[in-house]
């Protein structure tokens, strides 16, 4: 399998995280790009790094203006303000009784940050672009005839809507790799596999029915986020029926997850996808500390041979997984289960 690899996959993570009430070590720790590199290598992943900034109109096609011109911004005007941290955090955020957008650098962050999961430092903009680098290169590699290639993200970024930063993530790589790859395929179909539902990459595509999207995550009753994840959202306008959720509830093992993942694959097979995206994340794993299920390294293998019999042009976007200890091996099953049967010819062109 190709793999493109975003320029500061080993970047310094951010300093703090807002867990339970408790400002901890931010969990996406720099070792965890080394570890996927070392997975993929183990797997015997065709290694490229891309240096390209991502074309702005790429990024926009997902994004809205307003909201990129904040993050490429945010760093140069808050830390003009008198004792300002070396990380922007929302201060307060708007709620349902709060419409009026104000200019003032604290009250931006609160408009366009919505937790404490995804802080803003000076080289945060870097790193996101560097990660939507990676998933247009890998894209343009699938639009190139590649049957199978993982991008290698970092930041990750389904948490991010359309005008929102929140769950440590910026920018959608995801749905700005499905977008590209709508320049060549008619129908395009997202699954997303990370422990949290994929609650950005829902809203950007929720009233579309050329972009299938599908999550598997842990039920939101009382897992992150909380207040997206539910079977009731099914899309909207356009794209009603081409929205799936697929709440798994804690505790759940492989043969519960490989239910899921058949029910998953049943909607893709129906929607005659053309191209496939999988949004990765590995925090599914049994010890992962932002996780609820109890995934061995060995699941991995059998998901990936799963989506495998898909027989599409499949590209794998980096999400989670903050278990640094398993990544090697859980990311060298996927792609080793993916790749079992060597190579395919794409079902359509």
């Amino acid at each position: 399998m190709k793999t493109i690899v975003s320029p500061y996959f080993v970047a310094p993570s951010p300093e703090q995280f807002l867990r339970r009430g408790r400002f901890v070590e931010h969990p996406d720790v720099a070792q965890r790009g080394w570890e996927i590199l070392f997975g993929l290598e183990d797997a015997n992943c065709a290694i490229a790094f891309t240096s390209q900034l991502p074309p702005r109109e790429s990024i926009l096609a997902v994004h809205d203006a307003v909201y990129i011109d904040y993050l490429e911004n945010a760093w140069s005007n808050w830390s003009k303000m008198p004792d300002a941290n070396t990380e922007i955090f929302p201060n307060i955020s708007p709620n349902r009784h709060m419409a009026n957008l104000n200019q003032n650098p604290v009250a931006l962050a609160g408009w366009y940050i919505a937790d404490c999961a995804a802080p803003i430092g000076e080289y945060t903009w870097r790193k996101a672009l560097g990660s939507a680098s990676a998933a247009i290169a890998a894209a343009g590699s699938i639009l190139a005839g590649e049957s199978g290639v993982y991008a290698l993200c970092r930041p990750s970024g389904h948490h991010a809507c359309r005008d929102m930063a929140m769950g440590m993530c910026f920018l959608n790589n995801t749905a700005i790799a499905a977008q590209e790859l709508r320049k060549k395929f008619n129908r395009v179909a997202i699954l997303d596999i990370d422990m949290h539902h994929g609650n950005g990459t829902q809203q950007i595509f929720y009233q579309r029915s050329d972009v299938l999207t599908i999550s598997i995550h842990g039920d939101p009753t009382n897992f992150y986020p909380f207040y997206t994840g539910f079977q009731a959202e099914i899309g909207s306008g356009d794209g009603e029926g081409y929205n799936l959720n697929i709440p798994v509830p804690a505790g759940s093992g492989e043969a519960d997850y490989l239910n899921a993942l058949q029910i998953a694959l049943q909607r893709v097979s129906d929607f005659k996808a053309d191209v496939l995206v999988v949004a990765t994340g590995y925090d599914t794993f049994k010890d992962d500390p932002l996780g609820c299920f109890t995934l061995e390294s060995t699941s991995y293998y059998e998901i990936g041979s799963t989506i495998r019999s898909l027989k599409l042009p499949t590209l794998f976007v980096q999400e989670g997984g903050y278990f640094v200890a398993a990544l090697r091996e859980n990311v060298r099953q996927l792609v080793t289960g993916f790749d079992s049967e060597g190579s395919f010819w794409p079902r359509r062109a």
